[in-house]
């Protein structure tokens, strides 16, 4: 079993609910404000900056992190005028941050603990430590997020959104999930121990498109990959990019054996295509570095390119690859690069990557057409398999 459709896979069923939610505005979030932060809020005009510390207080004047007005974040969110600041100061927050206006929110050494906070939508495994939910032009920098049930961050339904600089470590699921979300980008993040895996684009809620995975660290994330690009519905994931991250020691539990970057899916006549993986150091992952898996006929997974990579030693637990008829399944069981199995026809370029210390560089199975162009291999006993 792979982890690549994470818990969010619920949200298939309840894309009604995450509308009436949106439209209505009733959206849990568990939250730690007191009455007087909350009374505050109501009573004030709207801010383009305002500060929370653990310290806070109404009666402050709220120029900076010693005057904060507030102590709750959910209770700034909703003073803060649509485009402004949200700066959330040194300290620990026990809470569910929910977003759902175009806002920058700075973490300065603040630390949000959501563990027992309740799913910000209904049929999720749990809580999330930061939401953000049917918006755009969000900024998320500068926290450190553990404790969730769920994931770290989830932005869902939304689109231009930069989440930069943050520590995500200990989450139910994954660090950062990008759901029926576009044009986002997660970049400079820290996403490691967490149960599900370091980073998701899917579309469990809508099309994800566009978005951008970069410059991050995913590691030691036991029971999913490191950047997972999948697909769970039939809205599709397209033209994403995975580029220039450190990816290592994930998905290394035998149950949940996860690859370094996956492109897959699983669900009948879905497209996961034209997404690129470039310029990412892999090394360690539980099945190949980079994993393509297209488990039954009738999806398209054209046009994905794995570029300009240095991979090391991968698949250290095993890929039984799963593949349906009309392939038959063979699983790969050495050290492998780079693993492409198809139940349906796809074309991948393979280019320019260099691979090391591995039993096979690059392993095709099933129903797979390649170009591969000026790989590189050193310590590799098979530089291409091929299993038809």
């Amino acid at each position: 079993m792979h982890r690549y459709k994470g818990a969010i896979f619920s949200l298939v069923t309840i894309g009604a609910v995450i509308a009436a939610l949106l439209g209505s505005g009733a959206v849990a979030s568990a939250s730690t404000s007191s009455a007087a932060t909350s009374s505050a809020a109501t009573m004030s005009p709207a801010w383009a900056r305002v500060y929370v510390s653990p310290h806070g207080s109404p009666h402050n004047a709220g120029l900076s992190c010693r005057t904060a007005r507030f102590r709750s974040i959910n209770a700034a969110i909703a003073d803060v005028r649509s485009h402004g600041t949200v700066i959330v100061c040194r300290g620990t927050y026990h809470t569910q941050a929910v977003i759902k206006k175009p806002l920058t929110l700075i973490g300065e050494r603040a630390v949000i603990n959501a563990k027992g906070q309740k799913p910000v939508l209904p049929k999720l495994p749990g809580g999330s430590g930061i939401v953000v939910l049917g918006t755009r032009h969000v900024t998320i920098e500068g926290f450190r997020v553990t404790g969730a049930g769920f994931d770290a961050i989830l932005v869902a339904l939304s689109a231009h959104v930069r989440v930069t600089g943050n520590v995500l470590e200990h989450n139910g699921d994954v660090g950062v999930d990008f759901n029926g979300s576009s044009l986002s980008i997660a970049s400079h993040n820290v996403s490691k121990f967490n149960k599900g895996g370091g980073f998701l684009v899917a579309d469990d809620v809508g099309a994800a498109r566009g978005d951008t995975v970069s410059w991050n660290v995913a590691s030691h994330n036991p029971g999913g990959c490191g950047v997972i690009i999948a697909g769970h519905s039939k809205f599709g994931v397209r033209d994403n990019r995975v580029a220039h991250n450190l990816l290592t020691y994930n998905g290394t539990l035998p149950k949940l054996s996860g690859a370094g970057v996956v492109i897959a899916t699983e669900v009948p006549g879905e497209t996961v295509s034209g997404n690129t993986v470039a310029a990412n150091r892999i090394y360690g992952n539980g099945i190949a570095g980079v994993t393509i898996h297209s488990h039954v006929k009738g999806q398209n997974l054209n046009g994905n390119r794995i570029v300009r990579n240095w991979i090391g030693r991968n698949n250290v637990v095993g890929d039984p690859i799963g593949l349906g008829p009309p392939v038959t399944n063979v699983p790969d069981l050495r050290t492998t690069g780079i693993l492409v199995g198809a139940s349906s026809h796809l074309h991948v370029t393979i280019s320019g990557n260099h691979i090391s210390r591995n039993w096979y560089g690059v392993f095709l199975e099933g129903r797979v057409s390649a170009t591969l162009h000026r790989n590189h291999f050193r310590r590799v006993h098979t530089p291409v398999k091929v299993v038809t």
